[in-house]
This record gives C-alpha cells, structure tokens and sequence, in this order.
C-alpha cells in the first residue's frame, strides 16, 4: 500500500519501497537457508496478472517482488 509510504516520504517513497522490499526479501533468503529451503528474488514478472492473482487493485495495493519458497 503505496499510501502508507507517501504520507511521510513524499517523493521519496519509490526509493523507501523498494529498500524495505530488498530487506524483507533478504530475511526471506535468511529465513530459508535457516530451514534448508530454497528462494529466488524475483522482478521481472507480468504486473497486472500478479495483481490479479493475489487480489490487489494495482493502484492502492500492488505487487512490488516475488519470491517462491521450495525445498532445496
């Protein structure tokens, strides 16, 4: 929720985003070698039909990363 962001960082808050995905997709890389599981970071992807799937409207809600968890 872009909102949450931009009330305080303004212009900014692209940049805060993205950061605070990196740290919350680098504990997730933590996390699975913690518990011999697997992750990829993932950016490349079809914006509105990840949306679509996980039933965000793109504007107040959207996807910024992806990362699948799985056995190693």
């Amino acid at each position: 929720m872009p909102s949450r962001t931009e009330w305080r960082y303004a212009e900014a808050s692209c940049k805060v985003i993205a950061l605070d995905a990196g740290h919350v997709c680098q504990n997730l890389y933590l996390a699975c070698q913690a518990i011999n599981a697997g992750t990829c970071a993932i950016a490349a992807y079809r914006q509105d039909l990840m949306d679509a799937l996980l039933g965000v409207d793109g504007n107040e809600e959207l996807t910024v990363y992806l990362a699948p968890v799985g056995k190693v």
